[in-house]
């Protein structure tokens, strides 16, 4: 079985790479306004030293970790003339000073530029993982663990993780830029079949190592949802059951619709998400069986009917300044008409860099301000998950809970989108305070104390 996934990653990843390649290109195209071009490069099986010839001198090294079918570093490099050329035009310096630095520029003089060479590979690698993402079944993420600017040849060991004569799967492509000297980035991989043997292997553990695991690490309770929208989980990260409520009315089935179109009755026996959910809202509360009201009701009751519509190629700035005008953090997106992804405020924070912010003034750089311009379509969530109507919302979260996500889109049966289910929406459903017309669990209001969005202006600066 390792075999065969190392043998059909071996005929994936040329096509994959050079695709992601092109993808970066494109990125860089919309943020600098320039014109990139990659010329299509053949996948060689090869001894690592064999690429010293085409990254002589010091290069840029970025190591990226996978996780997912593809589960061993690989490393991005970018030659010498790449290196000060994409720093230059990033940067925003002189056509010139650029030309005079890819002929001239020593390895003190890249060093310098260590900061921005780390943002290039930032940009590279998240081109990569969007690829990736869309087009290589099981996989979660990539993960840029270290980059670093220098002769890789003496030690090769160091840098890559592999010895000089280490056989690897090695594509060089040839990039162009109008006006500037060509140069080379290329992606190296090392022996996928004896990673893929050595990660088959079974990992002894004896019962004492067992024993002495924390029980918060164990997998018995159930995980909040996290920030990336679009991220995979474990379902065995789900725990079985562990108690079922003995309360005539949380045990009644009740018949809802479920994204299938099918009837499906709650049974909290066989869904852990519901009956973990019942065991909460019970505490406290002197009446449970209105949870069961709350738990089952139906997305259209609970949906933002008018949600926030950003477009594809509308700039992190826009997005910024759209979700503060119309006070949410979340925003879907469209193109010619159809949903084609969501946004998330803190996917915007984590696009704008962090030097925008009043306390880094001194350190604010071109690169800063041009992460304002960046497109949304490069980074926000492709939809993989869509509430039905009539999903209830034991199931909601239950989703939420399983696929990490804190949002889904309400989607009828013709497509069209009827509005958006958040957790702060759920959550409303747990704090209201008119007992029984709304289904609130508690008689008395929660007090909050929520602080006022920020314009976006202050946020970003």
């Amino acid at each position: 079985m390792a075999s065969q996934t190392a043998t059909s990653l071996e005929n994936t990843l040329p096509t994959l790479s050079t695709n992601a390649m092109l993808a970066f290109c494109d990125d860089l195209d919309s943020m600098l306004s320039i014109t990139m071009s990659c010329a299509p490069a053949a996948a060689v099986f090869t001894r690592l030293d064999e690429l010293k010839s085409s990254f002589a001198k010091y290069a840029a090294v970025y190591s990226v970790q996978p996780k997912g079918i593809l589960n061993q570093c690989f490393h991005l490099m970018l030659d010498r003339t790449g290196l000060f050329a994409l720093s230059g035009l990033v940067v925003m310096l002189p056509e010139a000073t650029i030309k005079q630095q890819c002929k001239q520029g020593t390895l003190d003089s890249a060093l310098k530029l260590m900061d921005t060479v780390k943002e290039i590979g930032n940009l590279l690698v998240g081109s990569w993982d969007r690829i990736f993402r869309e087009q290589l079944n099981g996989h979660k993420h990539l993960l840029q663990t270290g980059t670093r600017i220098a002769d890789p040849w003496p030690s090769p060991k160091d840098v890559f993780g592999m010895e000089s004569d280490s056989p690897c799967l090695a594509m060089v492509w040839e990039i162009n830029v109008p006006d500037y000297p060509a140069f080379k980035c290329a992606a190296v991989f090392g022996d996928l079949k004896a990673a893929s043997s050595e990660s088959d292997s079974p990992q002894p553990t004896s019962a004492s190592e067992e024993a002495t695991v924390p029980q918060a690490e164990q997998k018995n309770t159930i995980e909040p949802a996290k920030s990336e929208s679009d991220a995979q989980s474990d379902p065995a990260a789900i725990p079985p059951a562990t108690h079922v409520s003995e309360d005539p009315a949380i045990q009644t089935t009740e018949p809802h619709q479920a994204l299938s179109g099918k009837s499906e009755p709650v049974n909290a026996s066989a869904h852990p998400v519901y009956d973990a959910i019942v065991q909460m809202t019970q505490s406290g509360c002197p009446n449970p069986s209105v949870s069961s009201q709350i738990l089952n009701r139906p997305a259209k009751s609970v949906m933002n009917r008018h949600p926030l519509w950003l477009f594809l190629n509308d700039s992190v700035e826009t997005a910024l300044q759209r979700m503060q005008q119309n006070n949410t953090r979340y925003a879907l997106i469209e193109e010619q008409g159809q949903l084609v992804g969501i946004l998330s405020r803190g996917d915007l924070n984590a696009a704008v860099s962090p030097y925008l912010k009043p306390a880094f003034d001194a350190y604010r750089r071109p690169l800063d301000e041009a992460t304002l311009q960046i497109r949304i379509k490069w980074f926000m969530s492709r939809l993989m998950h869509i509430a039905d109507p009539e999903m209830p919302v034991w199931k909601m979260m239950e989703t939420m809970c399983r696929h990490e996500i804190r949002a889904l889109p309400v989607q009828d049966s013709s497509g069209s989108v009827l509005g958006l289910v958040t957790v702060p929406d759920i959550f409303g459903l747990f704090i209201r305070t008119d007992a029984g017309s709304d289904g609130s669990l508690c008689p008395q209001p929660i007090q909050t104390s929520v602080k006022p969005i920020q314009p976006a202006q202050e946020e970003i600066q």
